[in-house]
Parts: C-alpha cells; structure tokens; sequence
C-alpha cells in the first residue's frame, strides 16, 4: 500500500482513477510502476487484487489464490495458506521450519503442519520442486522426533505426487530417515504379509515405505536426503531403488553416517551420469 501510494504520488494524472462497484480502476501507469515491488509480497499483492480487477481475474481461479510458487518457514502459512490456493497451480513448494520463531516450534504443530501438507500434496498435479527442511530442535530445545504415524502421512503424500510425474526435485532435510526404530524405510521381515486391497477395502490408504513411494517417481531428477541420519543399511535400500529412476542426474547424501564402503556400493549402483554428493561429508565414516 506505501509503495502504491508512493508511486501514486509521482504520477500527474490520476483522472482515470475511480472506484466503481468497490473496486479502485487503477491508471496502468500506476500499476506498472507499483506492482513490481510487491511482486515479492504476498500479502501485499493480495490486496492489490482485491482493488484491481485485472489482478484479481489473473490471479484468482474460483475462490482460490493462483499461486506458481510457494516458500516460507512459518507453520501458520502451511496450515492456513495451503488452504486459499489452487493446489494445481503450484509448480515450486518450499517449506523450511527452521526458520520458524523458536517459541512457535513444536513436535504437535509441526506434525498438524505435515499431515496438512500431506493432505494438499495430492491436488499438486503440477508440482516440479518440492523442498521440505525440519527444524532439528523444539522451543524447549528438546530434539524434535516425528512420530510414525506423521511420517506415514507425509510418505502416503509423496506416493500421490508420484501419480502425476510432474516432480523433478525433491529435498527432505533433518528428518532423521531410519532402518529401525519408528520410521523404516522397508517393512520388517517378521512383519505380516497385506492382502492386495486389504487397506481400501477398510476404508484407509495402504502403507507404503519411502523407498516405495521414491521408486515411483520416475521423473525425478534431483534428489536431496541431508542430514538424515541414514546408515548404511539405509544407504543399501536406496542402492537398490534409485537406479531404477532413470531421469535422475543428482543425488545429495551429504551430513548422514554412511560409511565409505556403503558410499562406494551406492556409487556403483548408480548410472554414470548421475552425481553422487557427500562421499566426504558424512559425520561417521568406517
């Protein structure tokens, strides 16, 4: 609104400026010099829609936001923002909690914040960048551990994306990804084999593994896994999935525990053409 009015007052003929059935007719001077500093401003270009109508046809599809892209490090965004969007226009979606206000973190919200986003994950029929970067500490500085059932969510989220193979890039930072304990990436042996459709037929989505809901997003391209805690047996898992993604050109392991001859079995594993971060960035090397 300051910049608007800044730029208001630097052009001479306003005439053409009127307001007409609640909505300001903007002289295009004064949107073409205003418009470029808000541009970067969600909450400012929203307002500028709601008083310009040619803003508000191009962004608006229904009731909802047309939005190409998404960044922000705040709860309160994925919770309510998400919510005002058309979820098909999203191309770029990036989340970073670690740079939310400490005294707002918490596991509660953090997870509420997932599930949400898992729950949107499944309109993204356009979505190519998906970054997700949990903060590594709670407001009482306790280590923040999702629980399984969060995990699961965000996995059944990412198994939805893989259905449109829209996705080129995606980044799961600080979620602590391991073998055993909580959140495996493949069922355990012991575990009881699932009837085909045992999952639908209760009326509940069948669980997947990451490593399954990975292995079906054939149009990925960049995949990021930093500081995950993953070792090797995390690491062999992934030896066996990833070359069957034959877009892949990028993959980033840095900050883990894997060990170097785990590292050296992944390399091998993988086509040529793709990158292999991290062999001299892990916290544990044997």
């Amino acid at each position: 609104e300051r910049a608007l009015s800044q730029q208001s007052q630097a052009l001479p003929d306003m005439a053409g400026c009127n307001v007409r059935s609640g909505h300001l007719d903007l002289h295009w001077e004064v949107v073409a010099h205003a418009a470029p500093r808000l541009f970067d401003r969600a909450r400012h270009l929203g307002r500028l829609a709601c008083v310009s109508r040619g803003f508000e046809r191009c962004l608006s599809g229904g009731s909802k936001m047309r939005v190409g892209t998404i960044e922000t490090n705040c709860i309160r965004s994925v919770m309510e923002g998400l919510s005002h969007v058309a979820l098909s226009e999203i191309e770029v979606l990036r989340i970073d909690f670690s740079g939310e206000s400490r005294h707002l973190l918490s596991r509660q919200e953090i997870e509420r914040a997932l599930r949400h986003l898992s729950e949107c994950l499944h309109s993204t029929s356009s979505l190519s960048v998906l970054s997700v970067r949990m903060a590594s500490f709670d407001s009482t500085m306790e280590r923040l551990r999702m629980s399984s059932a969060a995990w699961e969510a965000l996995v059944h989220g990412l198994a939805a994306v893989a259905r449109h193979q829209r996705l080129k890039s995606l980044e799961l930072t600080s979620f602590a990804i391991k073998e055993q304990g909580g959140r495996q990436l493949r069922r355990a042996h012991s575990a009881p084999e699932r009837e085909p459709g045992a999952g639908e037929a209760a009326g509940k989505p069948a669980k997947q593994s990451f490593t399954e809901a990975l292995s079906q997003i054939s149009s990925l391209e960049e995949l990021s896994l930093t500081s995950d805690e993953i070792f090797p047996p995390t690491a062999q898992r992934l030896a066996q999935v990833l070359p069957q993604l034959k877009q892949l050109v990028k993959v980033d392991l840095s900050r883990n525990h894997i060990s170097k001859q785990a590292m050296e079995n992944l390399r091998q594993a993988l086509p040529q053409q793709v990158e292999l971060r991290g062999d001299q960035q892990q916290t544990v090397c044997c």
